[in-house]
């Protein structure tokens, strides 16, 4: 079974994008524990809003790119990662404002599988690490899995060693497209990480 990185879909300018924080996530502590595959509903608040950016498209889909390295679901993506993923996961409910100042009428909510695992196939891959956190990839210039460390009913995760990237199985992946869900790409994980390769 293949698995794929969990990518924003940056190839059509019409997509609606998020690039700046929620206000209260921007002044809050404890904001980076949502990278953390910890449980944060305890905190989380019910009335956080992202702005949508005016630079972008207007069309909302079902998994919101942006910059923050969220996932930002509709809720027909959430329907299906609840039936289909297996993972378990945190729907923090979230609003969105668009360009016009005006919220949109449908619900959206931030994915937050709790767990991470750690199945970097170190010798194979290759990556630089963050000078801040040096447990965690900052730049993958190469991404091998080792499936042997994979539970067979892992079909979405994070990495624990790069724990703000969420890894789909192909069988997931397969249902959230069968679904009509757009926003997101799930990259071949050979071309991941192929923007910061100068060889």
């Amino acid at each position: 079974m293949k698995f794929y990185p969990w990518v924003n879909d940056d190839e059509d300018d019409s997509f609606a994008w998020i690039t700046k924080d929620s206000d209260f996530l921007m002044h809050c502590m404890e904001s980076y524990l949502l990278h953390e595959g910890v449980s944060v509903k305890s905190w989380f608040p019910t009335d956080t809003v992202f702005q949508l950016d005016d630079s972008r498209g207007i069309k909302l889909t079902d998994s919101i790119p942006n910059t923050l390295h969220l996932l930002i679901v509709s809720e027909k993506l959430k329907g299906v990662l609840e039936e289909k993923s297996g993972a378990a996961i945190e729907f923090l409910p979230v609003r969105i404002r668009n360009q016009r100042g005006r919220f949109v009428q449908e619900p959206y909510f931030i994915v937050n599988p709790v767990g991470t695992l750690e199945c970097v196939a170190r010798e194979k891959s290759r990556f630089w690490c963050s000078e801040i956190r040096p447990d965690q990839v900052f730049h993958f210039h190469n991404l091998v899995l080792d499936e042997s460390k994979i539970p067979p009913d892992a079909r979405l995760f994070r990495l624990k060693e790069k724990s703000n990237l969420f890894i789909v199985r192909e069988d997931l992946g397969k249902d959230i497209l069968r679904a009509g869900c757009d926003g997101m790409i799930f990259q071949n994980i050979e071309d991941y990480g192929a923007e910061f390769r100068t060889d």
